[in-house]
């Protein structure tokens, strides 16, 4: 299956090139372009030591998606195609969904007046090997920058459209009706890199002597 992944990971990539020559030039702003794009050389090893050579600030590093079995990384970027505002992006580096190719963005985050509070837009929807339609939410650096908590909207109505759904976990669509609060269990990432402390634990994780 990894062989699989890594042929389909080059496809995709030269197909991406193939069109990259229509989107040059192309500027998205402080909003994310409709379809998520796939970088090349991504894997968590290359990630971990890239990382260990960077002074990091706390929202970046390696997380996990425990609702989604993902492994991403949250790291700085810079284009010219985007405004300052989106300072950070999400990259997909392993995904129990074997659809999804390492070196995915799936999503962007910008920096707001709290240091602890965070927007992110992240596709919500999924057509085969793309991923599109980029949406907002505010997550929240917690647990001594350890956790990055997702607040959905607050929206009252919620409608159901025929889509297949990316993350759905978290974008649950019902029929139209009433959006009743309550209380739900945190959705969010879980850091991994850097580690909790020097032994490399997790700061969930019970470490045993």
């Amino acid at each position: 299956m990894t062989l699989l992944r890594h042929i389909l990971a080059a496809m995709l990539i030269a197909m991406l090139a193939a069109t990259a020559c229509a989107a040059d030039g192309e500027y998205y702003g402080d909003t994310p372009p409709a379809q998520a794009p796939i970088l090349p050389g991504y894997s968590i090893e290359h990630i971990r030591q890239r990382l260990a050579e960077s002074p990091l600030q706390p929202i970046e590093g390696i997380w996990e998606y425990p609702e989604e079995m993902m492994t991403i990384v949250v790291e700085q970027f810079s284009s010219p195609q985007f405004s300052h505002k989106l300072k950070y992006r999400i990259v997909l580096l392993d995904s129990e969904d074997m659809s999804l190719l390492p070196g995915t963005v799936i999503g962007y985050i910008a920096e707001s007046a709290d240091d602890k509070k965070f927007q992110l837009w992240l596709y919500s929807q999924q057509d085969g090997l793309k991923l599109l339609g980029p949406s907002q939410c505010v997550a929240t650096l917690q647990d001594g920058n350890t956790s990055l908590i997702f607040k959905r909207g607050s929206l009252k109505m919620r409608v159901r459209f025929n889509l297949t759904r990316f993350l759905p976990r978290l974008f649950r669509f019902i029929s139209v009706s009433p959006y009743i609060d309550k209380e739900e269990l945190p959705i969010g990432f879980s850091k991994v890199y850097p580690a909790y402390d020097d032994n490399e634990s997790m700061h969930h994780e019970i470490r045993y002597l």
